[in-house]
């Protein structure tokens, strides 16, 4: 189901204890690419990923520093193959 989410609270959220650990892979993609918000983010997918668990993130060339201090992530290039959408 749904799970109303807040990145203000980052494990105040409804189920937020039966949820933990429980995760073999979070994707975030957050509506801010701040490091401040990221930091929150992290907070979050630390609490729902079991042991080993993975992350996929979507974020800036510019946050990679950041995003290997916080989450271990190194970028990977991607770029989406949709025909009709224009870059």
């Amino acid at each position: 189901g749904y799970v109303c989410y807040d990145f203000n609270k980052p494990i105040d959220f409804e189920g937020a204890e039966e949820l933990k650990g429980t995760f073999d892979m979070v994707i975030i993609d957050p509506p801010f690419i701040t490091r401040e918000v990221w930091e929150k983010y992290t907070e979050t997918a630390r609490w729902l990923l079991k042991p080993g668990g993975h992350v996929m993130a979507s974020t800036i060339q510019e946050n990679a520093p950041f995003m290997k201090e916080l989450l271990g992530v190194d970028p990977q290039v991607f770029m989406p193959s949709i025909p009709t959408l224009v870059y």
